[in-house]
């Protein structure tokens, strides 16, 4: 069952998930984009940030997505092993 955005930053606020659920989370509503759009999330982000398809609600939301992946595997994990892959 796919959670709304809204209840998800809730749970999180309320530190309801713990970051190994959240990571999991956001893994799979960026794969649920990659597959509707069929581009990986990298590509898409590099590709639409500062221009104008930006403010579309959809590429908004992946993009949010994309960088709260990002933040959270920086709180679980430390920036070596992310880089070189030890995650």
């Amino acid at each position: 069952m796919k959670m709304s955005k809204e209840k998800f930053i809730r749970e999180i606020s309320n530190l309801e998930l713990s970051t190994d659920t959240a990571i999991a989370k956001l893994s799979q509503q960026l794969h649920e984009y990659e597959e509707k759009y069929n581009l990986r999330s990298e590509i898409f982000y590099k590709l639409i940030v500062g221009t104008p398809a930006e403010d579309t609600p959809d590429f908004i939301a992946w993009a949010m997505c994309y960088r709260s992946y990002f933040r959270a595997l920086q709180s679980r994990f430390s920036i070596e092993e992310i880089t070189t892959g030890v995650v």
